[in-house]
């Protein structure tokens, strides 16, 4: 009999487990072997699922969607390394062919600086964002760049994220960009890392506060107004990221104040594309609000927009691009407010439009910047002030053309002495109605005296006006201009003599033509009339002496020179229709009155301004008192604007202003 084992026989050992490699993490050392398997994961099917080609569709085409803003914010066209970073961000799976020996070597020579690279709180925008398109093309880049080199390039990434969320303020922009976008870029890219998967909920909270900032994260944003489209360009990959690393979306008030964000970058663009204060031309802007015309010009070496002129993109009447992608937050409103700042479509008077757009005046205090306009139809003009830094920057259009462009400046001298700012411009007056935009800001200077700028716009009547009053700093002051004070000898002290000189800047391409006999000027582009600037504070005929004078100067500025003595008061009114050029005009100084005794100009002003049959009243107070009277209308104010209306003697007030309650 033979005896049979009824035991087991042994089983060959797997040795699956021997061979599965480690998973390479960052923040340790990488082997050759977890190099070439993470490269492989790189491009299994699963993690090719995930290209920007395939989730951001057209808006990929070129990398258009990580270049969104980046001319705006550098005032010219984006570098051959951004591009080139957009298109390894968003290049389609089997297509983009091999990449040349220069790219190589220059992304090699670039991804030193990006290892160099360390966050800190005056991290331009720009740097941000560049940051956030290494993270995008990093999958791309693992079979450009040396593996040391590649991994070095990761661990930076997420050492800039990680500072940004401890440093920067949850208001920042940074803290969008490089706590937020950046942290969802890395873990939806490189998401087979445990390091980079495990930002997800960090990088989501960052969005969120961020956006729960609201109004300061607005102010802070708009204070640096050419960086907004970088802004507005994060919010809308961030809604777009939220659901393919985190199955959430953005929240009904999320998207309000992204929708916030995307109206103020409406509000501050030329009806070319391009933004108010960024000198990039259209073609350079482009990319922000202009859509690819062939998938070949995508996929070419070298990114080519399409040309055409502005006319021909206006009379696309779509949107595309970043502003496209933008108003996507509020269709109702952002998209016939975008389209009617790109000149696209009209009001044409319909209540229905009206309704839908928003609210026609735009002004950050924390900021410094204003847009004031007409209407949002951008064939009305508009007017855009930034009194962020000492001197004041402007743009002025009358329609579509530019009439100011650049700086205003304005020089003081007390009793022959130049006298210097001495402090920041700040907001002393705000008003917005349906009739006028009004704001009045306010800047100390040495000497004793305080400069005092209006900007009004009166909106159906597309006309501006601007002015500087040189007062006494102190109230007290202020009320003693009149009094006679006596030296001691008994004698009496005159005020003052205040010589107050404003540069306007004159666009380019616009030419001033003088009157022989007024001194009304006309301002030309093309052959057109655009403007026509009356100085209230001179005599209107060129005959006989002038506290006021306008001048044109060498660099191209309108020079406003006006004198007095313990205050001056110098408005500019500008009449920016054109139809009203060819009629018949003139304006007056008014005679203002308090207790039955005529007052001079140094206490209070008023004029009388008219174009053909339309006619306008300005009053201005330079010290308290009151009641005063001008054309039989009684005052107790600092500021006074109105129609008149000659027929019955009638005023249609637009906008009263006193010390006490503000502006009514």
């Amino acid at each position: 009999m033979t005896l049979t084992s009824t035991a087991p026989s042994p089983r060959k050992r797997s040795n699956k487990s021997a061979k599965r490699a480690i998973t390479p993490d960052f923040g340790v050392p990488v082997s050759a072997d977890q190099w070439e398997t993470l490269q492989s994961e790189l491009e299994n099917t699963d993690l090719r699922s995930r290209s920007a080609a395939k989730y951001f569709g057209q808006d990929a085409a070129g990398g258009a969607i990580y270049l969104w803003g980046m001319a705006t914010a550098m005032h010219g066209p984006t570098t051959v390394l951004q591009q080139k970073l957009a298109e390894l961000a968003t290049r389609v799976d089997g297509e983009g062919g091999q990449t040349s020996d220069a790219d190589q070597e220059m992304l090699a020579t670039e991804s030193q600086r990006l290892i160099d690279r360390v966050f800190n709180d005056e991290m331009s925008g720009i740097d941000a964002a560049e940051t956030i398109l290494w993270a995008a093309a990093m999958p791309s880049l693992s079979r450009i760049l040396p593996r040391e080199v590649w991994w070095h390039c990761g661990e930076q990434l997420m050492q800039i994220r990680a500072d940004a969320a401890l440093r920067s303020d949850a208001t920042s922009p940074l803290h969008l960009l490089l706590a937020g976008e950046l942290g969802l870029t890395l873990a939806w890219g490189l998401g087979g890392l445990p390091s980079c998967q495990a930002l997800v909920e960090p990088a989501v909270e960052a969005v969120t506060v961020f956006l729960e900032g609201e109004g300061e994260s607005i102010d802070r944003s708009v204070t640096k107004a050419c960086e907004l489209r970088l802004i507005v360009a994060s919010l809308v990959r961030c809604e777009r990221l939220f659901p393919l690393v985190s199955k959430r979306k953005f929240k009904k008030r999320a998207r309000e104040i992204a929708a916030e964000f995307a109206t103020w970058m409406a509000a501050l663009a030329r009806h070319d594309g391009t933004q108010v204060f960024s000198y990039a031309d259209a073609d350079e802007c482009d990319v922000d609000c202009m859509a690819y015309s062939s998938a070949a010009d995508s996929s070419s070496k070298t990114r080519t927009r399409r040309k055409t002129s502005s006319r021909v993109k206006a009379s696309q009447n779509e949107l595309h691009g970043l502003m496209k992608a933008a108003s996507d937050f509020d269709n109702e409103s952002l998209t016939p407010a975008l389209a009617a700042a790109l000149g696209q479509s009209h009001s044409g008077g319909q209540l229905a439009w009206e309704v839908s757009l928003p609210e026609a005046m735009w002004h950050s205090e924390a900021g410094k910047t204003l847009a004031m306009l007409p209407q949002w139809d951008v064939r009305r003009g508009r007017t855009f002030v930034d009194y962020s830094a000492e001197d004041v920057r402007v743009e002025l259009t009358a329609g579509r053309q530019s009439i100011l462009t650049g700086e205003h400046q304005t020089m003081i001298r007390v009793n022959g002495v130049d006298q210097q700012p001495d402090g920041e411009w700040e907001c002393t007056c705000e008003y917005t109605d349906d009739d006028v935009h009004l704001i009045e800001i306010e800047q100390p200077f040495t000497g004793g005296v305080v400069l005092q700028r209006q900007w009004m716009l009166v909106r159906d009547d597309c006309c501006v006006m601007v002015s500087d009053a040189v007062l006494p700093r102190t109230k007290k002051a202020s009320d003693e201009v009149s009094a006679v004070t006596k030296t001691k000898s008994g004698e009496p002290e005159p005020a003052p003599e205040i010589v107050c000189v404003s540069r306007l800047p004159l666009a380019p391409g616009v030419e001033v033509v003088e009157d022989d006999e007024t001194r009304e000027l006309l301002l030309m582009s093309g052959n057109k009339r655009r403007a026509l600037l009356m100085p209230l504070a001179a005599n209107e005929w060129r005959v006989g002496p002038s506290a006021c004078q306008v001048t044109v100067s060498e660099d191209r500025h309108l020079v406003v020179t006006t004198s007095g003595q313990g205050a001056v008061y110098s408005p500019v009114w500008l009449d920016l229709q054109p139809r009203r050029a060819r009629r018949k005009r003139t304006w007056r100084q008014l005679t203002v009155a308090e207790n039955l005794s005529i007052i001079p100009r140094n206490v209070a002003a008023g004029f009388r301004v008219q174009t053909g049959s339309e006619h306008w009243v300005v009053y201005r107070s330079m010290s308290a008192g009151g009641p005063r009277s001008v054309m039989g209308k009684h005052l107790i104010a600092d500021f006074f604007a109105a129609r008149f209306h000659p027929g019955d003697g009638g005023m249609e007030e637009l906008v009263t202003v006193d010390d006490t309650s503000g502006s009514e």
